[in-house]
């Protein structure tokens, strides 16, 4: 009984843990420039990763959360 208590409890954890780290990273990529100010160095980053997404060099977030079952 005390197996299958901590067993329950351990899916638990991890179906909560799982569900907040979502949360967070839904919440960052919301507004991830929030605060930031468009430099001359951060246009040029985003120009890079413009460039590296045409490349196909960039994963998709819905391809990420597939690979890890997220």
């Amino acid at each position: 009984m005390i197996v299958a208590e901590t067993i329950i409890s351990e899916k638990r954890i991890s179906d909560t843990v799982r569900k907040e780290v979502i949360d967070v990273i839904r919440e960052v990529l919301s507004d991830p420039d929030a605060g930031l100010i468009l430099t001359p160095k951060i246009t040029q980053r985003l120009r890079y990763s413009q460039k590296s997404k045409k490349l196909g060099h960039v994963k998709s977030l819905a391809a990420i959360f597939e690979q890890y079952s997220v």
